[in-house]
């Protein structure tokens, strides 16, 4: 192996111990959404094991969630601290190392399901606030299965993200304006008028005619929100027009989209500022025109 050089101190990433003991390592959990064919999700909450060198068979994005990963590759080694977010390229050798307690989630995508265009090479460390809060929310949603259209934003939004740190990006033919904007318009109609049964992004970016991320990009600067955000709203203005004709708030829950009464109470919560109880006591008494 030829030398390597270090982007930390040689010091700083020494074995952990905890009374002469290393503490137990925690067994990773794997999750595979139904809504994303390609991706996988692993998640290490506690001290992860050291890994010796080996390689992944996809493009794997990760970010630390606690304490420090040490990375290890040919070039050198790099630190990914708490907050940073790390990628590894398909058949890159490396090893991993946890300085002191460590957690960590990993995403890791098929060449299947990355946008046309996306860069073949990314920075192995990146720090990237708004990247790291993505693949957060992006590892929530998986665990929560959250519905296909909010799971598939979710994504395009982080390989928007990481396709922005490209090194180098091959060329791709770009979509035509006046398509997307049709194909944007299209889409606002078939989440304004859908059923409750909730539509994803693949899905209606077929529908549309054009590609999904291309479909994500152009809804999110033309709408002003991702297209999972807007089927919310969309869902939440049946609930409260439901809930103004006096229906209960667990029916208008599942009428308007909503997977329960909870996840209503905390959309609407968030966005109206009541209870759908209260928002519904309201109208009964007719004291307030409609919000």
């Amino acid at each position: 192996m030829p030398d390597t050089t270090s982007t930390s101190s040689p010091n700083s990433c020494r074995p952990c111990s905890s009374g002469g003991r290393t503490p137990r390592a925690g067994r990773p959990r794997l999750v595979c959404p139904a809504h994303l064919p390609g991706v996988c999700l692993v998640m290490a909450d506690r001290h992860p094991p050291e890994q010796p060198r080996h390689a992944h068979d996809s493009l794997t994005v990760g970010l630390v969630t606690n304490g420090t990963r040490s990375i290890s590759t040919a070039e050198g080694h790099t630190q990914v601290a708490l907050g940073e977010v790390f990628s590894l390229p398909q058949g890159l050798a490396h090893s991993c190392t946890a300085c002191g307690p460590c957690a960590y989630l990993a995403f890791s995508f098929t060449e299947a399901s990355l946008p046309l265009g996306f860069p073949t090479r990314l920075p192995l460390r990146i720090a990237d606030a708004g990247l790291a809060a993505c693949l957060a929310e992006l590892a929530a949603c998986c665990e929560r299965a959250a519905g296909a259209l909010e799971i598939q934003s979710m994504l395009a939004e982080v390989l928007e993200r990481l396709a922005d740190h490209g090194v180098e990006t091959p060329c791709a033919t770009r979509p035509d304006r006046e398509e997307m904007t049709r194909a944007v318009a299209t889409a606002r109609e078939i989440i304004e008028k859908e059923d409750g049964q909730g539509v994803g992004l693949e899905e209606l970016a077929q529908s549309c005619g054009v590609d999904a991320y291309a479909l994500h990009r152009a809804f999110t600067r033309l709408v002003g929100l991702p297209p999972h955000a807007f089927q919310t709203h969309a869902r939440l203005r049946r609930a409260k027009r439901q809930l103004r004709e006096g229906m209960a708030p667990a029916e208008a829950a599942i009428e308007a989209g909503f997977c329960d009464q909870s996840h209503l109470n905390r959309h609407f919560a968030r966005v109206v500022g009541l209870t759908p109880a209260q928002y519904a006591r309201a109208y009964a008494r007719r004291k307030c025109p409609p919000l």
